[in-house]
């Protein structure tokens, strides 16, 4: 702490002295914990900064490691640009004055460099800064997609609150970096990222995507659009794939990246998939000469987990060189400590060796240190203290938007506007009182997990609380109660999952448990309303004529009291499919996307 002080305030002055310049000029400079002689960089703009860089400073500044693939000092030795958390990788104490404490130790020692230029600490915060325990839980982009497949301009004003509440968040806790929003255009369900995507439909993912990065971005935190390009074109919907697209093709699906960069978003990461076979990560027609030259993004290319082993060339050097080649601009450079280290050693190699220009490094190190400068980290780099996460405020917003969010898919004999009418009424199934099946994946850990992982609001709570005084509710998980009611309340749905383990190589069907759940429903001659908890439209085949209504909830969150708050008459149903919902894959359509009643 004390030699960071040094570095930020004694050194400048002394580098004012030096220089001979006035003490009115605005300089900044840094010395190197090493055991080398320390030579300040003193530096009126970024330009000038990156011209008395070092090739292993501007390798440093390329490189991002995982903060369980760190050692003490390991940012100052190396310089490092960015150090994030992979899908669950959280400080020991997940609070955020734990997560504060350790973002402002390793930006403390990224100020103890010889350039003192300052990390950027990132993670996937994609529905809420969901990582931190008992942060507010957003319901997934496909819900919100919901609200705008009703109301566009509605869909705006939510995006832009998400994104909001997920900076507001991230700063309370020392976080500027949110790899989100995903602008990915869904088009075949069975990908195991389809929740993350706004819909199928590219107007509403362009319009909710522009919304969020706003958000997230006139908020203090900067946005990563991802992922560039042609994932939710992949072949049968599998993650990683492969896209085949012409130029009309991708023309199609360009749409939300101009809004996006129209709308400031100042980082991108390409997608692990390939388009035409070409991996994106090395794909420089698309991130070079269409992304930077043709749609003249100014902004930096981070690359995804581990994506540059996944790459064309025998070693991981010639993996670099294609990547770097291409237009990443930093790598995130995971799965253990040799990975990152590696990655600098070749870097450094493969530019002394010609293989890589210093003109391409020199254009990756100015636009990160941009970005850097765009959100302030050079003028305040640490945090101060620790902020509030799930304030009843946020938790408050985020129940409208699950209200807003809700398709009334089915409604016999109106029996929703009967509902605040009964007196006796079952709750069945798992997905009624469970707080991690309604968050899905990417909460806490990276797939999520069933259970009271944070804390919120069940389902079935929120009914207790609709109906307190006026009705006797009664729960069964696997349906099965004692007694006559007046109606049975099945929720069902999805276990928890992210990225390729939500993948499906056929249908999408309907858990067991939750088949036998509404087979007991069936049995206690009442209306029975199902409940669906899922990350996109599920394989319901001729089930649902069984049922009296059918509600689409996707993946609401953890304030599942908004469930209740229209089931029992106080607000009303505005959500749309954001997809085509049909009886099997590629089968007859049940629901066209833009379906929803209102009663």
């Amino acid at each position: 702490m004390v030699a960071m002080k040094i570095n930020r305030v004694f050194v400048p002055l002394l580098c004012v002295f030096i220089s001979g310049l006035a003490l009115g000029t605005l300089l900044s400079c840094g010395s190197r914990a090493s055991g080398n002689k320390a030579e300040p960089v003193v530096w009126e703009t970024l330009e000038e900064l990156l011209s008395q860089m070092t090739l292993a400073e501007k390798a440093g500044q390329m490189t991002q490691a995982e903060r369980g693939d760190l050692l003490k000092g390991d940012i100052t030795r190396y310089a490092l640009g960015s150090v994030l958390s992979g899908g669950g990788s959280a400080p020991s104490s997940n609070t955020p004055e734990g997560w504060v404490s350790m973002t402002n130790g390793f930006m403390e020692e990224s100020l103890n460099t010889r350039a003192g230029i300052p990390i950027v600490y990132g993670l996937d915060a994609v529905h809420g800064h969901a990582i931190v325990k008992d942060a507010t839980v957003l319901p997934h982009n496909i819900g919100l997609g919901a609200i705008a497949a009703g109301d566009p301009q509605r869909g705006a004003e939510a995006a832009y609150a998400a994104g909001r509440i997920t900076a507001e968040e991230m700063l309370a806790t020392g976080v500027r970096w949110n790899f989100a929003p995903v602008l990915g255009v869904a088009e075949d369900v069975r990908w195991g990222r389809t929740y993350e995507s706004f819909s199928e439909n590219v107007n509403i993912v362009t319009i909710m995507g522009a919304g969020y990065i706003r958000g997230l971005q006139d908020s203090g935190a900067a946005a990563c659009m991802k992922h560039f390009l042609g994932e939710g074109q992949a072949i049968n919907g599998r993650n990683q794939g492969n896209a085949l697209l012409d130029r009309a093709g991708i023309e199609r699906i360009l749409p939300p990246y101009r809004a996006a960069i129209d709308a400031g978003a100042l980082s991108l990461m390409p997608s692990f998939s390939s388009v035409n076979g070409i991996k994106m990560h090395e794909h420089k027609e698309l991130l070079t000469s269409l992304l930077k030259d043709e749609m003249g993004f100014e902004g930096f290319l981070v690359s995804d987990w581990a994506a540059v082993r996944q790459l064309s060339g025998s070693t991981y050097k010639a993996q670099i060189a294609n990547a770097i080649n291409a237009g990443v601009d930093m790598v995130m450079a995971t799965n253990g400590r040799d990975n990152w280290v590696s990655f600098i050693k070749n870097l450094e190699d493969l530019v002394n060796e010609g293989k890589i220009p210093m003109s391409r490094i020199d254009d990756a190190v100015l636009r990160i240190l941009r970005f850097k400068q765009s959100i302030g980290l050079f003028d305040t780099p640490l945090t101060t203290a620790a902020g509030p996460v799930g304030s009843s405020a946020h938790r408050q917003t985020a129940r409208e938007m699950v209200a807003d969010s809700l398709v009334l898919l089915r409604n016999e004999r109106n029996v929703i506007a009967r509902l605040p009418e009964y007196r006796r009424i079952l709750v069945a199934g798992q997905g009624a009182n469970d707080i991690g099946m309604q968050c899905g994946g990417w909460t806490i850990t990276w797939q999520g997990m069933h259970g009271p992982i944070t804390k919120g609001t069940t389902v079935l709570e929120g009914i207790q609380e609709a109906t307190k005084g006026k009705a006797t509710v009664t729960y069964a998980a696997d349906g099965k109660a004692n007694g006559t009611f007046d109606a049975v309340i099945v929720v069902i749905g999805e276990d928890p999952y992210a990225e390729g383990e939500g993948d499906r190589s056929t249908q999408i069907n309907i858990r067991s448990n939750d088949r036998d759940v509404l087979g007991q429903a069936g049995g206690y001659k009442c209306p029975v309303i199902v409940i669906m908890m899922s990350g996109r439209p599920m394989t319901i085949g001729d089930e649902y004529n069984k049922w009296d209504a059918f509600i689409a909830a996707w993946l609401p969150g953890t304030e599942g009291g908004g469930i209740a708050d229209v089931l029992f008459g106080s607000r009303d149903f505005t959500g749309r499919t954001p997809y085509t919902w049909r009886k099997t894959i590629n089968g007859e359509i049940v629901y066209p996307f833009g379906y929803g009643l209102t009663k």
